[in-house]
């Protein structure tokens, strides 16, 4: 019997405003993104090239929100991740300067200077700059899947009654896949896992095979599958339904979880929080929040103050953790093939939150790599879902239960004491929006303009990230600023199309800063017969 692990790994990002006069405000953000480059994307990439100059057999899936597109091929966010990288080293001469005592100290700097070096020429000549066409190709090779998703992140749940909000959502980000990999996607991913029954009808309207739920969809349902998760069962339309383990969340994240190994580093202690402002201001501006500045010398040791980061320390500890990971994986398998001897293979879904897991643990993509060696060293299949589709029309169908991938299973961190509020003013834009395409079904020229001006920031309001950044309180300024601006936008384009007046110069600015979806129809919101 064949035993596959299954690795799904998903990447965020924020749409963020980047003409010249949002550059200030959104610098903490920014950077955040172009960390978000350095240490996931090209890191993915480098592992990639790795794999397959070793002859690995393997293919993941992946899942590049169009958002992440968009700002990864914006030709001004490339020149400015450039400049980010050289500033970074600029302050890092500086503190060479400022440790020059201290030998071990100096030693970690240069390790970072001559990282953002390599980073720098990756970029500007590996990659052209524009790491878009680097995933698509690894596509074509057969060792990536990407998976489709929607055009922002929506929580679908909460629009379960609004059924051309999640088509247009679903269509949109269909249409951004095509621009950006050229093919159709067979795999679509909910954002957040956010399940309410009656949207796997929306999904498989536009040609996806399969998506994935989080486990209690298919434990809680009514009639629970024979295989439980190890297995793929469908619904009544004949959508594939894959179970993530949510198991695999507590062995990284729980009280005693692999990313809080003591000599992994501390990614929380960075002299952008520790130093005076008069030494930062190479990377920093003196009226600006302080935010990470990729110089962090310590690792996650609490009990001495001196417990200076090694790498290669904690290189030795990710081959130990790969190969615990492996072994509890070969663990389960074993015993779900044991209780399941009349199928012809069990599966293992393990979804990673990229973003998340790189903000908190710096040695991710590195044991990501080992992961996916040592899984192979072990007899594991290392395999995406699209490969397990075979049997579409002939699995076990179910009706699964209302869930989700965050808060306790159920997403209600998105309507928190903190940004409930944010509800009441999307949702009635969205009537507004879902009327509005019912109104004008034909026009053209400016009309047009404005409606495609106001579908855009619709959707960008609706993204489940700026509820998640309130909650957590993550750059939440930020994620309100850019919610409100959205809705007000919004409210203009509706009050402008009521009264038949429009600003064209107040139209272009903001067609210009909001530069995401160029292809947008507003079309796409009217109600389906």
């Amino acid at each position: 019997m064949q035993k596959i692990l299954s690795i799904v790994i998903k990447a965020s990002q924020e749409f963020i405003r980047h003409s010249d006069e949002d550059l200030k405000d959104n610098a903490p953000v920014l950077n955040s993104f172009y960390e978000s480059i350095s240490n996931v994307y090209i890191p993915l990439l480098r592992m990639i090239e790795k794999l397959e100059a070793d002859k690995i057999k393997y293919r993941f899936a992946l899942v590049l929100p169009p958002v992440l597109c968009n700002m990864l091929s914006d030709p001004e966010l490339q020149e400015d991740y450039i400049t980010w990288l050289e500033k970074r080293n600029t302050l890092g001469k500086a503190e060479i300067r400022r440790n020059k005592a201290d030998e071990k100290l100096c030693a970690i700097i240069n390790d970072t200077i001559e990282s953002n070096k390599s980073l720098l020429a990756d970029f500007t000549n590996k990659y052209n700059k524009n790491l878009i066409p680097v995933f698509a190709e690894y596509m074509t090779r057969g060792y990536i899947e990407l998976m489709g998703t929607c055009g922002t992140d929506i929580f679908m749940p909460h629009y379960a009654d609004l059924k051309e909000i999640i088509s247009a959502q679903i269509e949109s980000g269909l249409h951004a896949y095509r621009q950006y990999f050229g093919v159709m996607p067979e795999g679509f991913w909910l954002p957040a896992m956010g399940y309410t029954p009656g949207i796997e009808k929306l999904i498989r309207a536009y040609g996806y095979t399969y998506t994935i739920l989080d486990s209690r969809s298919i434990l809680f349902a009514e009639t629970v599958p024979d295989a439980g998760i190890f297995y793929p069962s469908r619904t009544d339309n004949s959508l594939v339904i894959f179970a993530r383990n949510r198991v695999i969340d507590s062995e990284l994240f729980g009280e005693n979880g692999i990313i809080f190994a003591e000599c992994y580093r501390n990614q929380n202690r960075d002299i952008g929080y520790e130093l005076p402002m008069e030494k930062l201001t190479s990377l920093i501006d003196k009226d600006q929040i302080r935010y990470s500045t990729g110089y962090k010398y310590w690792n996650r040791c609490f009990k001495d103050s001196g417990c200076l980061y090694n790498k290669e320390c904690a290189e030795v500890q990710v081959e130990k953790d790969a190969a615990a990971f492996v072994e509890k994986r070969c663990q389960t398998l074993d015993k779900a093939a044991e209780l399941l001897p009349s199928y012809n293979y069990v599966s293992e879904i393990c979804t990673l939150d990229i973003s998340k897991l790189s903000k908190t643990w710096n040695e991710c993509i590195s044991w990501l790599e080992k992961v996916i060696r040592k899984a192979s060293d072990a007899g594991l299949s290392v395999l995406s879902c699209d490969r397990m589709c075979d049997e579409q029309y002939n699995l076990e169908k179910i009706e699964p239960y209302f869930s989700a991938g965050i808060g306790t299973g159920y997403g209600e961190n998105l309507l928190s004491s903190k940004n409930c509020w944010m509800m009441r003013y999307i949702r009635k834009s969205c009537e507004r929006m879902i009327d509005l395409a019912g109104r004008f079904p034909m026009d053209t020229g400016l009309k047009t303009r404005l409606l495609n001006l106001g579908a855009k920031e619709l959707m960008l309001a609706q993204s489940l990230n700026l509820a998640k950044m309130i909650n957590r309180s993550e750059f939440p300024q930020f994620a309100e600023k850019r919610f409100k601006e959205s809705i007000a936008a919004f409210t203009a384009v509706f009050d402008s199309l009521g009264s038949n007046t429009v600003s064209t110069e107040w139209l272009t600015k903001l067609e210009a800063k909001d530069s995401i979806f160029p292809w947008m129809n507003y079309r796409i919101f009217t109600k389906k017969r």
